[in-house]
């Protein structure tokens, strides 16, 4: 994997040590920095806090932003992701501006979380907020790490736990829980199956037009149930 930098970006040299193994500087047509590999490649456009806030004002920042989501190959690489990174700590610059800094703290706050919101919901772009030097430097070795490893192209991992059941529980109550465990199914819809059909084995039995005699089941969730024993 290959980091590219904009010759712009030559300041952040000593940031950049370490994060990755290869690091070549040259212009590059989008972007600050562009992560590839043979997968592809990923665009990061970065903005120190005060040049974010003046490229909103001038509206520099949405048509960088319209360009990333139009540019579908750079450099002969497929873009697989794009992201903005605002470097910098926006109480610091706002202090040492100092106009009206306490008395308009929460506007100037309303108005970067309004961009922000722009930014991820009407331009589709991942913002990462890097505070300082080094957030921005272990954000840049954490996604080279994450790019090298897979790990962002992964499916989330199922996280919901189930409390087990006790050992005594009757039978009936046993076979609630089981088929309330399905999905699209619930406590409700499991008592209501075992009125109708006695067993769990009748339930993977039915069709769809059994199930439908099932009260509270339309059509849509008698398909997903049969298409679980299917």
């Amino acid at each position: 994997m290959e980091l590219l930098v904009d010759y712009r970006e030559r300041h952040l040299t000593k940031l950049l040590e370490d994060v990755c193994e290869e690091i070549t500087f040259k212009q590059l047509p989008i972007g600050d920095y562009l992560l590839v590999s043979e997968q592809g490649a990923v665009v990061i456009e970065r903005k120190a806090v005060n040049d974010f806030l003046s490229s909103v004002r001038t509206n520099r920042l949405w048509d960088q932003l319209l360009r990333m989501m139009k540019t579908e190959k750079v450099l002969g690489y497929q873009v697989r992701r794009r992201m903005l990174v605002v470097h910098g700590d926006f109480n610091g610059y706002l202090e040492m501006v100092d106009y009206g800094y306490q008395e308009d703290l929460l506007k100037h706050w309303s108005q970067i979380m309004g961009a922000f919101l722009e930014v991820v919901y009407v331009y589709n772009t991942p913002i990462i907020y890097a505070e300082s030097d080094v957030a921005f430097k272990a954000f840049m070795r954490t996604l080279v790490k994450r790019e090298v490893t897979g790990k962002n192209d992964k499916l989330p991992e199922a996280r919901w736990y189930r409390k087990p059941a006790r050992t005594d529980l009757p039978v009936k109550d046993r076979k609630k829980y089981v088929l309330s465990a399905l999905p699209y199914v619930g406590n409700r819809l499991a008592e209501n199956l075992l009125s109708y059909f006695d067993s769990i084995s009748d339930v993977a039995c039915a069709s769809v037009e059994e199930l439908k005699k099932v009260p509270k089941i339309g059509k849509v969730k008698a398909e997903l149930i049969y298409k679980l024993f299917h």
